[in-house]
């Protein structure tokens, strides 16, 4: 008589009740796995531009000195070919800058402080000169305040209520408030250049040493190429975009001079100046110069003059010029340059928004050349 060793267990299937919650319990771990692996680059990126806005006043400057180093390197290295060392090259650069910014300050800050001071005296100048346009509006405005007034006659046996007494707080000036900020602007400008002459200085010292860490050939020679091609693209960008917006306000200028307008020079300077930033400076540059049309001329086709000259100049220059320009060199979607221009505005104001395409084109280059992030490059562009 044979006896079986092993006891008789009861084989269950796998479609039995008992195993479902089994199953629900690996489905929940791999969707709970695969929520972490996006949670915790969301948390970093989050971490990460939470620091670049509390700490703007410190990462603004550094962005500002590497965007410019990356212009002016290909110009010291040139300086270096003919004997001229790094160093001396690169004080040679930021004295250049430096003797720029201080000369156009020196210039133009005396009819922008006019101009700045008048401000709410022009304002109402514009009102006065609208009131044709806008007399109904301010009639129709009129009859229904004293429409109201009646009312709450009516409604308080003949006594108005009174009103209480209301405290006006006089404002600073704008030109005020421009001088109160020229302190942190000073600041921010010194260190980004003297940040800037160290990296002009050192040359390719953090490329030799970013080589000298990396392992592999490979990795060596697609660090090379990136950092190659960033340079050459941001460089390329930023010079053609430069003599673009150069010869813009040279034509504002003659423009604004034939026209008859004051300070034509601090027109041109307006219009390269913000030209920079795509889309948002021409609309600014256009409101501007609208108002100061207003109040230069009496007549209103004469006022209007001045924007229709700009927007004329701007669309010739925007839908002809700079796209067989810079559309054969570099392809950026439009959208995307709107959203990195208010996202980085938003982040650091002005400077950011004067950044912000610069810092999309190195973007654009590295995730082109990285296989992990073709896909956000294909998004970058048209």
């Amino acid at each position: 008589m044979q006896m079986n060793d092993k006891p008789d267990v009861p084989e269950h299937s796998t479609d039995e009740p008992g195993i479902t919650p089994n199953r629900e319990l690996i489905q929940t771990g791999e969707k709970n796995a695969s929520s972490g692996t996006w949670a915790l680059p969301g948390l970093l990126l989050l971490a990460v531009l939470t620091l670049l806005y509390l700490a703007r006043e410190m990462v603004l400057p550094v962005v500002a000195a590497l965007i410019l180093s990356l212009v002016f390197l290909p110009l010291v290295r040139g300086m270096k070919k003919i004997l001229i060392p790094a160093p001396l090259g690169a004080g040679l650069v930021v004295l250049g800058l430096l003797a720029g910014l201080v000369g156009g300050i020196y210039n133009l800050a005396d009819p922008a402080s006019e101009w700045l001071d008048k401000a709410p005296q022009s304002l109402r100048e514009i009102d006065s000169k609208l009131r044709t346009v806008t007399g109904s509006v301010h009639n129709v405005a009129t009859a229904t305040a004293q429409v109201q007034d009646i009312t709450e006659k009516l409604t308080n046996g003949g006594e108005t209520k009174k009103k209480p007494r209301e405290v006006i707080v006089k404002e600073p000036t704008i030109a005020g408030a421009f001088f109160y900020s020229a302190k942190d602007f000073t600041v921010s400008i010194i260190s980004t250049l003297v940040l800037l002459y160290f990296l002009l200085a050192s040359g390719d010292l953090f490329l030799r040493k970013t080589i000298a860490v990396t392992p592999r050939f490979s990795d060596k020679k697609r660090a090379v190429d990136i950092a190659q091609q960033v340079e050459v693209a941001v460089s390329r960008y930023l010079f053609t975009v430069a003599f673009i917006n150069v010869c813009l306000g040279g034509a504002v200028t003659l423009a604004m001079y034939l026209l008859g307008v004051p300070n034509p020079v601090l027109w041109g300077v307006m219009v390269c100046a913000l030209n920079f930033i795509p889309y948002i400076g021409d609309i600014i540059s256009f409101s501007v110069l609208t108002v100061v049309g207003l109040l230069t001329f009496d007549q209103l086709w004469q006022s209007l003059m001045v924007p229709g000259i700009f927007y004329l100049l701007t669309a010739i220059e925007g839908y002809l010029i700079t796209p067989i320009i810079v559309s054969r060199r570099l392809s950026l979607n439009p959208v995307v340059i709107i959203l990195s221009v208010l996202f980085w505005g938003w982040m650091w104001g002005v400077a950011g928004a004067l950044l912000a395409v610069p810092i999309l084109v190195a973007m654009k280059t590295v995730c082109d050349r990285v296989d992990s992030l073709n896909v956000v490059g294909e998004y970058l562009g048209e």
